[in-house]
This record gives structure tokens, C-alpha cells and sequence, in this order.
């Protein structure tokens, strides 16, 4: 038992990290979806050089 405790508080705090950084992706996403025309046409002209 003591092992699975090691191992669950070692990736405990990186499973967190992990979750909360799919959080704020998710939350942008869908916050710059009513403005995603232009979010995503300048991201493409920066990358696409058109």
C-alpha cells in the first residue's frame, strides 16, 4: 500500500496541472469562438504568410 501512495502524491500534482491547463484552453477556445473569424484569420496570416 505504501507504494501506491508514493505514486499517487508524486503525479497528483501533475495531474492537476495538467487538468487545470486543459481547463484554460477549453475556456479560450470558447471564449474566442464568437471572435474566431478574426483570431483565426490573423493566426493564419501570420503563419501562412497570405
Amino acid at each position: 500500500m505504501k507504494d501506491k501512495k508514493g505514486i499517487i502524491s508524486e503525479y497528483l500534482p501533475w495531474l492537476l496541472i495538467a487538468v487545470a491547463v486543459l481547463v484554460v484552453l477549453m475556456i479560450a477556445i470558447f471564449y474566442l469562438k464568437g471572435s474566431g473569424d478574426s483570431f483565426l484569420g490573423a493566426f493564419k496570416n501570420l503563419f501562412g504568410g497570405h
